[in-house]
């Protein structure tokens, strides 16, 4: 059966990497990426649900190293955005964490892969009507390109007005290639926003790369270039999305997709020059 994501974790030598579910989505594949007809989806009905819909994980993840613990994205947060053939609901990543026995207050990173509404309006809570940053002893962290993408008047701020706003005096600007701590490198893989980026995660030989939006759907293993309508750059995403294929392929190598249905986490083989995800369960 065709679900989003469920909480599941994975353990790369002293680091251990959660999935935290904040909810998920429904889209037409034909509409989510529209240079394909319903003919191409043939092959790929595994993938679609029973009324023919793409289903998306929405969440965020949590990366506890012996001396960090760490947020990537923060979901959507409470509430649900219906535009045309797109639901999307989401509310459940605070729930998810306290369940964890933790609390916002124990995370000291928040690492942004962009920001769009599913990956940062959770960031906000609303107390008496007001948002609040309730990732107290954080710091917060974004790539350069991507935060300053919003420089540009004509740059939208639809549905992540609030979350700009409370972020606006505690971002803290990295760059491609910069350690957030020692065990995490941060790839840039624009396209999908002009300052995407994915995370490298390493220790004791094995690594897991957090691919954020690059990839929307397991379909774009085999078919790098069906680009997806919210592909800010639809050439340069097929790059960066040929460019982690390759890294995904090498040996010892797990990858992290944020909006794959039924498990985020899996590993990139290539045979025959063709790439294929094989999922965790």
């Amino acid at each position: 059966m065709l679900t989003a994501a469920p909480q599941q974790h994975i353990t790369i030598g002293t680091i251990r990497i959660t999935y935290l579910p904040d909810g998920y989505a429904l889209f037409s594949p034909t509409d989510l990426f529209p240079a394909t007809t319903l003919a191409d989806w043939h092959p790929y009905q595994h993938l679609l649900n029973p009324d023919g819909q793409l289903v998306s994980s929405v969440g965020a993840y949590l990366i506890q190293t012996p001396n960090h613990t760490i947020l990537v994205d923060a979901g959507y947060g409470p509430g649900q955005y219906i535009e045309g053939s797109i639901f999307l609901q989401g509310g459940e990543l605070l729930p998810g964490l306290k369940k964890m026995d933790l609390t916002p207050s124990d995370i000291d990173i928040v690492f942004f892969t962009h920001l769009h509404s599913d990956h940062v309006r959770g960031i906000s809570q609303k107390i008496n009507d007001k948002p609040i940053l309730p990732f107290s002893n954080a710091r917060f962290l974004v790539r350069r390109a991507e935060w300053q993408r919003f420089a540009n008047p004509a740059e939208s701020r639809f549905d992540v007005e609030d979350a700009l706003k409370l972020l606006e005096p505690r971002i803290e600007l990295v760059e491609e290639n910069e350690f957030i701590i020692p065990e995490i490198r941060v790839l840039a893989t624009p396209g999908h926003t002009a300052g995407h980026s994915s995370l490298l995660i390493s220790s004791s030989n094995q690594r897991a790369i957090l691919l954020g939006d690059t990839f929307h759907s397991i379909v774009q293993f085999e078919h790098p270039t069906w680009t997806n309508s919210f592909d800010h750059d639809p050439e340069l995403a097929k790059k960066s999305r040929q460019h982690m294929l390759q890294e995904l392929a090498k040996p010892a190598t797990i990858g992290i997709g944020t909006h794959l249905a039924n498990s985020v986490f899996g590993h990139v083989t290539l045979t025959q020059d063709k790439y294929q995800w094989h999922m965790y369960q």
